[in-house]
């Protein structure tokens, strides 16, 4: 069984999404896929289980976290 889910994730403007995105990108592998659309951050995540996919969300929120902390820094 393979299970899924879309974020979305509002960041207020087009230049923040995509420097955002271009550091989750770096890290999104197998299991993600990322894109911008206007302001919204969009991922994609897959996983065989929903435990896993519960493990590559809490690693793309980490990994989301910094890269919002260093947009913060260049805004």
């Amino acid at each position: 069984m393979e299970v899924s889910c879309l974020l979305e994730l509002d960041l207020g403007s087009e230049e923040r999404a995509r420097n955002v995105n271009r550091s989750l990108e770096m890290d999104n592998g197998e299991h993600a896929r990322s894109w911008v659309e206007g302001s919204v951050l969009k991922v994609e995540c897959k996983a065989k289980s929903l435990m896993s996919l519960l493990h590559t969300i809490e690693d793309l929120m980490a990994c989301l976290k910094v890269a919002e902390e260093i947009t913060d820094v260049e805004d």
